[in-house]
């Protein structure tokens, strides 16, 4: 894999032919002029920094470090002699790098996490492996929080109670309620929540009181009114069974590990005093105009 990556990107090199080195030089005084870092031989340059801004919408912070790694890991596919040229496109550079880490990934699969590692990770996740219980609700609010509100979502809770389809009452209020009716209400669907949802705790105690799926026993106080809840829906928790959740186990497992191993890659380079940034062209990444929103 890596020899057929190697002769396709020296191809790419090779078709660029002379009639890029006036557009490289003159790439080169521009980056050497803006120096935000120096890897090894190689010289960032707030210009490379603000382009890769501009394409991923990351920060300045951002953009310095994945370039810096993208350089680090670059050099160390050189000295291992993936490539020699130096002066290769971007996506040359890419193409090395994804070539680096070829035998990286090929170890950590899915299938390499051990059920040792598996039962472990499951152990110490099975708090996240719960489905807590879960509540489907819809309610009628009368928008006024006087004995007057309170007194009518009691009429309207009362007459919920006594109906045979309560959704007849919720479609009737959905359009504006009765004719006469003085005070502003408002019929609402709210989908499943639990225990843990940010609304406020008067509605959340009696929709998670109730014994039953229906009308609740007693009209509610919000700081947006009286409400007449019906309970449409109780989903009870579950818990998750290490079959079942084996194979996220696996991936995710696999996926950290790949990371931890480009991470130790490119301390381990950085370590060797490969890195040195230039403070004055930080300064002036940093206060240049026209930087992406998200520079900041």
């Amino acid at each position: 894999m890596i020899a057929t990556i190697v002769l396709g990107a020296a191809g790419l090199v090779a078709c660029k032919g002379d009639s890029e080195e006036p557009k490289r030089k003159l790439q080169d005084t521009h980056v050497v002029a803006d120096v935000i870092a120096r890897v090894g031989s190689r010289s960032i340059g707030a210009s490379e920094v603000e382009a890769r801004m501009a394409a991923d919408g990351i920060t300045a912070e951002a953009a310095v470090e994945q370039l810096i790694n993208e350089e680090l890991l670059l050099q160390e596919a050189a000295r291992l002699g993936f490539t020699e040229d130096r002066e290769g496109t971007r996506t040359v550079e890419r193409l090395m790098v994804r070539a680096m880490l070829h035998d990286l990934e090929k170890d950590n699969t899915p299938d390499s996490i051990s059920e040792k590692e598996v039962r472990e990770d499951y152990a110490r996740h099975a708090d996240k492996m719960a489905t807590p219980e879960r509540r489907r609700s819809w309610h009628i609010l009368v928008k006024d929080r006087s004995d007057e509100g309170r007194a009518f979502a009691e009429s309207i809770l009362r007459e919920l109670q006594e109906v045979d389809e309560p959704r007849t009452v919720y479609e009737r209020y959905a359009s504006g309620g009765p004719e006469g009716t003085t005070l502003a209400v408002e019929a609402e669907e709210l989908p499943a929540i639990t225990r843990k949802a940010g609304i406020e705790k008067p509605y959340k105690k009696a929709l998670f009181a109730a014994e039953a799926e229906g009308p609740v026993q007693k009209a509610v106080k919000t700081s947006y009114g009286w409400h007449a809840i019906v309970v449409t829906e109780i989903l009870p928790g579950e818990h998750r069974s290490i079959d079942e959740v084996e194979g996220e186990i696996r991936e995710r497992l696999s996926q950290k590990k790949r990371f931890e191993g480009i991470v130790a890659i490119v301390q381990n380079l950085e370590a060797k005093g490969l890195v040195e940034y230039d403070e004055q062209g930080v300064e002036r990444l940093l206060s240049m105009p026209g930087l992406p929103e998200r520079a900041n």
